[in-house]
């Protein structure tokens, strides 16, 4: 199984919710695309995207508690 199966897999068996606020865009992955000039930024890219979908996922948690109470 390679790397990236293994990532939708984890993807797939991660129950979580369909939160439409807090996912990325079309228009963010747009801009991302058209930022990578070279190796070096494709890297900084991906990164600055986990770093991006840690903080939605953070605040989607964080709205999903204060529903709740």
């Amino acid at each position: 199984m390679s790397e990236i199966e293994k990532m939708k897999r984890y993807i797939e068996r991660t129950k979580m919710g369909r939160a439409e606020n807090y996912c990325l865009v079309y228009g963010e992955a747009v801009e991302l695309l058209h930022t990578v000039t070279d190796t070096n930024s494709i890297f900084e890219i991906i990164a600055l995207a986990f770093d991006y979908g840690k903080a939605k996922g953070y605040r989607a948690a964080k709205a999903e508690r204060r529903a709740q109470a």
